[in-house]
């Protein structure tokens, strides 16, 4: 009796017939496949011949008229099952991807040293730019193979299950050429063309099938090897996958900056009162410092050479420390969810403050000691601004007030590197962008496929792709490391501004994103005209500057590259290495040399991480429950500590100040002091039950927004 195949069972009939000597064709298995009592089309089988070959299970043999495939990998009988693990992902459930989040963390752990040294010293051969244009095109072929497998399954009468399977796969695929390709990358759209989610894409897949097939140039998904392989040329430095860095001998003057928070409720003492999200002065004390890699001489002996935003209570009025204190009640036009993120943003304009200021000649406070600009600042963090997406940058309410202070402070950074060659570079401690990752496990997969990684008998590409690179690559890079050895890295990867931003999904080189701005103006101010009601009208008539606009200009003149760099000896499990990423002031739309400007700064970071050398810092986080350990930047790590110092120091005379104004008002003897406690546990809960409550309203606002015809 004809009935529809699970995945399962093909790949099962597939492999067992691919054991064969000579391997087996994929019509073979097809007509094998009716017989068994399938009820599939050839080019269903076609396509999981592709699919398994991309996992590496297969080996496809193109010399002959028909291609065959033999088996590679053995992958199930090596770990647990791929399949299993993968299907365990899920955007609807991201709870159930806890399982395989454990399970390939102690996959990873289970890989013996000596294989992560014998990738190393293979990825040292092979040029960058190749191995991620022949890995993209791969994942774009295998979301292709799924989605028409999809497409096919949901016509054909399979069960929900296995449709269900199929389609999370396919949902897994195109998240993770998003996070390549667009956000890892910034990729056209000409290059590679992706659908808005899976759903669209098996919709028309399955109306528009035959003209499809006739016409692939319809297909929603398309990519062009050789726009690929050109706009990798702008984003790829021209080096190996992995590299040996000499540090130069040039000494600079380094500065690091971190920043603190201290947020929670402002209440009299011994006066503890309920908790009403909305209308409780809730209230967040923000600070920054910046750190050199000098020390002063006193008479009480020699002490580090920092600075601090604010320097004393009194200054947080100031208006160069704006944002030092958040409160709701200063944002009444803001809901719940805005202020919080607000909070986040103004801690980043705060840090970017600091960042600026240690990039120009300053003077410590008390003694008024010159300081002269530091040639390269490590910021702990990334050094993205926090918001980025325009939609928020033009908005007319106090949010869009606070992001447009980001961007213009980000600018002027900029413009400190590109003139007065300087150089700003982030330590992301918690690096989740997945861009070296699905690179670096194509490739092994590869060589384990055709056996040609020695003692690599197998790797999980579905299992594998889930973990972030920095887990990947800090064991690619630290393996059999002594202190004695030249420092490895990653190829430098560039993204240009618009890859951090809501552009990036459609991005396109003959419509760039500063004409789709220059486009919403003129739509704007042509309906405005007419009469109609534009929200952010005022934005552009008072606030946006053309083509001198900040933002503009972060669209056509930044770069940020980034990179691994194994500068300590072997690590061991939960210890990563950071991903050092810093600024690249290059045109982005127009003939430039962003990967030559790039090596100019690298060299900086390098000289400046060798200088300053490299710690391991102790660090509580608030969702783990044990202190873990990261390996910073030497400088970067004091810095964290001084800034938590200096919080805490800020927080107690922020009590006081505020305690001294009101007793003026009320009495002192009316008045026991003021303090910010933490928030209480049924606070926290109430806040989180509140921001949900407004997420789940604005999201049913989009959609309802969406439906109005």
């Amino acid at each position: 009796m004809a009935r529809v195949f699970t995945t399962r069972e093909r790949e099962d009939l597939f492999i067992k017939m691919a054991a064969q000597p000579g391997g087996v064709s994929a019509p073979d298995v097809y007509q094998a496949a009716l017989h068994t009592g399938d009820k599939v089309t050839k080019e269903a089988y076609q396509n999981l011949a592709r699919r398994l070959a991309h996992r590496g299970v297969l080996v496809a043999d193109t010399s002959g008229k028909v291609i065959t495939y033999r088996l590679g990998q053995p992958v199930d009988g090596y770990w647990l099952d791929e399949e299993e693990l993968a299907a365990m992902i899920s955007d609807d459930y991201p709870i159930l991807s806890l399982p395989i989040w454990r399970e390939s963390q102690r996959q990873i752990r289970d890989i013996p040293e000596q294989w992560w040294a014998l990738l190393r010293s293979k990825l040292k051969a092979v040029r960058a730019r190749d191995v991620f244009e022949e890995a993209i095109v791969a994942y774009c072929q295998d979301l292709k193979d799924a989605l028409e497998l999809l497409a096919h399954d949901e016509t054909s009468g399979a069960t929900t299950q296995q449709v269900a399977r199929l389609r999370e796969d396919a949902r897994n695929g195109l998240l993770l050429l998003l996070g390549l390709v667009r956000f890892g990358l910034g990729l056209s759209v000409e290059a590679v063309s992706l659908p808005a989610s899976v759903e669209d894409a098996v919709a028309l897949l399955e109306e528009k099938g035959a003209e499809i097939v006739a016409d692939p140039s319809r297909h929603p998904v398309r990519w062009d090897q050789l726009a690929i392989r050109d706009e990798l040329a702008a984003r790829i430095a021209d080096e190996a996958f992995v590299t040996e860095e000499q540090a130069p001998a040039e000494a600079f003057l380094v500065a690091a900056v971190d920043g603190s928070t201290r947020s929670g409720v402002m209440t009299f003492i011994e006066a503890e009162t309920d908790f009403n999200v909305g209308h409780a002065p809730m209230i967040s004390i923000n600070t920054s410092i910046g750190q050199v890699n000098r020390r002063l001489r006193t008479e009480a002996g020699d002490v580090p050479v920092s600075m601090r935003l604010p320097e004393k209570p009194e200054d947080i009025q100031q208006r160069d420390n704006k944002y030092t204190v958040m409160a709701k009640l200063y944002y009444p036009d803001l809901s719940d969810a805005e202020y919080m993120h607000s909070l986040w943003n103004a801690m980043d304009v705060l840090e970017a403050k600091t960042t600026l200021r240690v990039l120009s000649r300053w003077y410590t406070n008390p003694t008024a000691t010159e300081v002269p600009p530091a040639d390269v600042v490590l910021r702990d963090g990334t050094v993205v601004p926090q918001d980025r997406d325009f939609t928020h940058y033009r908005q007319s309410d106090r949010y869009g007030e606070i992001v447009r202070n980001m961007i213009g402070t980000n600018w002027d950074i900029v413009k400190k590197c590109k003139i007065d060659a300087q150089t700003v570079a982030g330590v992301v401690k918690s690096a989740q962008l997945r861009v070296f990752g699905p690179v670096l496990n194509w490739f092994v997969k590869e060589l384990a496929a055709h056996r040609n990684a020695g003692p690599v008998q197998a790797w999980p590409l579905n299992a594998m792709n889930s973990l972030p690179d920095q887990v990947l690559v800090s064991r690619l890079l630290s393996a059999y490391r002594t202190m004695e050895d030249l420092w490895h890295r990653t190829c430098v990867v560039l993204r240009p501004f618009h890859a951090t931003t809501n552009f990036a999904k459609r991005y396109s080189s003959g419509r760039n994103p500063v004409r789709v701005v220059e486009e919403m103006r003129t739509k704007d101010l042509k309906d405005a005209a007419a009469g109609e009601y534009i929200e952010n009208l005022a934005f552009w008539k008072s606030q946006y500057r053309g083509k001198s606009d900040p933002y503009v200009q972060m669209l056509s003149n930044v770069w940020y590259g980034s990179c691994f760099i194994a500068t300590v000896p072997r690590l061991d499990a939960e210890r990563y290495l950071p991903r050092v990423e810093f600024i690249v002031p290059a045109d982005t739309f127009y003939p430039a040399d962003p990967v030559g400007e790039a090596a100019v700064h690298l060299q900086r970071v390098v000289a400046a991480l060798r200088e300053t050398g490299f710690d391991v810092s102790a660090e509580h986080s608030m969702y783990r429950d044990r202190t873990t350990l990261e390996v910073l930047p030497t400088l970067v790590a004091t810095a964290h500590d001084t800034v938590k110092t200096w919080a805490r120091e800020l927080l107690s005379r922020v009590d006081e100040y505020l305690a001294a104004l009101i007793s003026q008002h009320i009495g002192s003897k009316r008045a026991r002091g003021i303090r910010v406690r933490p928030f209480t546990k049924q606070e926290l809960k109430t806040l989180h039950d509140t921001l949900l409550a407004e997420r789940k309203r604005v999201g049913g606002a989009a959609v309802a927004e969406k439906l109005v015809p």
